[in-house]
């Protein structure tokens, strides 16, 4: 039988400029590659929440969550939140592990060109998106980038 994987739910934000054009990336500490900003749930915290709080301690950018489908439900006990632009399984390898994540990305309209690097992440930058194929970081993150930016421009029209 195999090793048994450590398991985790995670959240982030892919950060789109307000014309866009560019993508807000940090780089990951552990992994050293451009990524979208988000993290690990902490406890008594919604998705939707940790991918807020994650991406605005990475890279102190203002923003708002964009929805990827209009359909909503808002009853007393039941209420629809924005809708994630994509839910990956991703095998993650870290020098530790590998571990197994279940990662929640959501879509974010920035509200100012504005961000801060901090100890979060080793660097932190605007990325044209002509500049994605070339960007180094797992291809699935390329293609999730590539799709953010064609559901932005869908979703701003």
């Amino acid at each position: 039988m195999g090793e048994i994987l450590k398991k985790c739910i995670v959240a982030g934000v892919l950060i789109i400029s307000k014309n866009g054009k560019k993508v807000l990336l940090v780089k990951h500490r552990k992994l050293g590659i451009w990524i979208y900003p988000g993290g690990h749930i902490e406890e008594n915290e919604n998705p939707l929440e940790c991918a807020i709080r994650e991406s605005k301690e990475e890279t102190g950018a203002s923003f708002e969550i964009l929805s990827t489908s209009d359909f909503t439900v808002d009853a007393v006990s039941a209420r629809s939140t924005p809708q994630p632009l994509v839910l990956m399984n991703e095998l993650v390898p870290y020098s530790e592990g590998p571990h197994e994540h279940f990662d929640m990305i959501y879509l974010g309209k920035a509200t100012s060109s504005e961000f801060k690097n901090n100890e979060e992440s080793s660097d932190c930058k605007w990325v044209d998106e002509t500049e994605i194929e070339g960007l180094e970081t797992f291809s699935n993150v390329k293609e999730i980038i590539k799709f953010g930016f064609k559901e932005f421009r869908r979703i701003e029209k």
